[in-house]
């Protein structure tokens, strides 16, 4: 009788540790699947960046251009007159 219920009991925690181990599995991959969301986030928001860092640059080489050359066309101007 004692065999029995040492069995039971044994059997029982067996199940209490399955059990405990579907949930935790289940727990790692939720967090496994929201790290690889957070990942993707990541290097899309380092793509836009990279694209704005370019665009914005663009920018600044193009007003610089512009600005050059109104000084060089006032320079003519003045040394023609």
């Amino acid at each position: 009788m004692k065999t029995t219920k040492y069995r039971k009991r044994c059997f029982d925690q067996i199940e209490g540790v399955i059990a405990e181990n579907k949930v935790l599995t289940a727990e790692v991959d939720r967090l496994r699947l929201e790290a690889e969301r957070e990942a993707a986030e990541k290097v899309a928001q380092e793509e836009r960046l990279v694209d704005l860092t370019r665009r914005l640059a663009d920018k600044d080489r193009e007003k610089k251009s512009k600005s050059n050359f109104r000084i060089v066309v006032v320079n003519y101007v003045v040394a023609f007159l």
